[in-house]
């Protein structure tokens, strides 16, 4: 193996190390971003959902009172 060969693979090893590196923080970044997008979407999703659930009951009668108000109006006519 020439000097000059030497060189080169040295250099080689060097910049393949430095994108492994690059490589791996890029990895990395990506799961932590699919991880935080995770939790952003639960975080919009999981009140809309509980506050369904919550008001669900009373959206119910609200719309049997409604009902029977549109009914009422309905009759007078």
């Amino acid at each position: 193996m020439t000097p000059e060969e030497k060189v080169l693979l040295e250099q080689t090893l060097k910049l393949s190390k430095e994108n492994n590196k690059i490589l791996l923080g890029l990895r990395s970044s990506a799961r932590w971003s699919t991880f935080w997008s995770f939790v952003r979407f639960a975080l919009i999703v999981a009140p809309l959902v509980l506050g369904y659930l919550y008001l669900e009951p009373y959206l119910g009668s609200f719309m049997g009172t409604f009902k029977n108000a549109q009914d009422m109006l309905q009759s007078l006519r």
